[in-house]
């Protein structure tokens, strides 16, 4: 906290934390991190609470419209780190802060009580979880390879969660002209963007193949076939990123009506 917050901060921060606030409540309330508020507690010798943290560790068994979004979430900005020991494997991911509601509403999927740590010099957010049953089924689902599940690689949920992680969406102005293009384009491991063009491929979209982009992969395009692919992503979707859903709206509401 070194300098941030005054002596009556500090002793605001300890008096609530007695009082029955948690510290990420009081990290948010004050704009510092979690393991600022942490710090100043141990240092002025406050006992910390035991928190017992729950976890809903079958959330990913069935793979229904909700899990499916959520997995492909993950595997575009998830990560699976092994087991420490006789401790449990993890999962963990990091967004930017202006994005913390949407890992509160992974947390909630997942049925877990965990502190999402924010740190707002960084301007991000992370969280994490410990749950063997949650890291070996995404392994098992194929987040690393050799390869997607069928079942995850022909859902639409999965993709737009991949594209919620991963992808781009907007409009471009055309020069010289006034005119707008619209454009998408979604980027990572060769695997997933293979995945990504047999899927477009399915739905009526055509020589979408993935490109080599320094160490990663690209499947993009403009125009027509781009507001094709937000129309599929995005136009009914049970669960987004906030910020992409509404980029989305605008985008499917600049194009041009067909009158019959």
């Amino acid at each position: 906290m070194g300098g941030k917050l005054s002596s009556q901060q500090h002793a605001a921060i300890v008096s609530s934390y007695l009082d029955g606030s948690s510290m990420t409540e009081l990290a948010t309330s004050f704009g510092v991190s979690q393991p600022s508020v942490k710090g100043l507690l141990v240092r002025r010798g406050i006992p910390l609470r035991n928190k017992v943290i729950t976890v809903r560790a079958n959330a990913f068994d069935l793979l229904d419209e909700e899990a499916c979004y959520w997995i492909g979430f993950l595997f575009a900005d998830g990560s699976v780190a092994a087991p420490r020991g006789s401790g449990q494997a993890s999962l963990s991911v990091g967004l930017s802060l202006r994005d913390v509601q949407h890992l509160i509403k992974l947390r909630a999927f997942l049925g877990c009580n965990g502190a999402i740590s924010e740190s707002p010099v960084r301007n991000t957010c992370q969280f994490s979880v410990r749950s063997n049953r949650l890291a070996s089924r995404l392994l098992e689902l194929g987040r690393y390879g050799p390869a997607i599940h069928a079942d995850l690689a022909a859902s639409v949920d999965f993709w737009r969660g991949a594209f919620d992680g991963d992808g781009t969406l907007g409009r471009y102005r055309v020069p010289p002209t006034e005119r707008y293009r619209s454009q998408v384009g979604m980027v990572g491991s060769l695997m997933m963007m293979e995945g990504f063009s047999i899927f477009l491929e399915s739905h009526g979209f055509r020589r979408l193949r993935p490109r080599p982009t320094k160490n990663i992969y690209q499947v993009a395009t403009t125009g027509a076939p781009a507001e094709g692919i937000v129309s599929l992503l995005y136009e009914k979707p049970l669960v987004a990123l906030t910020r992409k859903h509404e980029t989305a709206k605008r985008v499917l509401a600049s194009r041009p009506t067909t009158i019959n």
